[in-house]
């Protein structure tokens, strides 16, 4: 089967928010609110204008004890939904305003047969390349995998960038 025959949501368009996806973007939406950093959550147009993200601004004071040096923080969220049998599809992406980005995926990258599906990936600005690493995730269900990297994943990664010296 090719990726190409998946539709999201078991056959809506992808731009609507229906369906099991609205209601795993809806359980996101709320869980996310319930982190201590968050501000604010919205549903947000992607890039392409194709289709839609979960955004989550964090006060940087909160996030991981106050130890992010950027001004503005966010993760963003997408979350591709497949018919039974097919992993759904995730990005469970963090950004900093100086330029700092990370994240989750559970998606292919068809121009690079190297990168895992299950993926971490990082780069220091928007002119580097991202580095990639494969990922086992603990969690399978959408909350529970929001809260495996806000909880845990997340704050590693900010701890390392931000006090070098921390142990894991």
């Amino acid at each position: 089967m090719s990726l190409g025959a998946l539709l999201a949501d078991g056959g809506s368009d992808p731009i609507w928010l229906s369906g099991r996806r609205g209601r795993i973007f809806e359980q996101l939406r709320v869980n996310l609110n319930h982190h201590p950093a968050t501000e604010t959550v919205i549903v947000r147009p992607t890039r392409d204008q194709k289709d839609r993200k979960l955004v989550a601004r964090f006060d940087t004071q909160i996030l991981v004890d106050g130890l992010v040096g950027a001004d503005e923080a966010r993760l963003e969220i997408n979350w591709w939904t497949h018919p039974p049998g097919i992993d759904d599809q995730f990005k469970f992406h963090y950004v900093e305003s100086l330029g700092y980005d990370c994240g989750w995926h559970r998606q292919p990258h068809p121009e690079e047969s190297d990168i895992p599906f299950d993926h971490f990936q990082q780069r220091a600005s928007p002119e580097s390349d991202y580095r990639y690493q494969g990922v086992d995730f603990l969690e399978d269900t959408p909350v529970g995998l929001l809260w495996e990297v806000t909880r845990t994943r997340l704050p590693r990664i900010i701890r390392a960038r931000y006090d070098p010296e921390t142990e894991f």
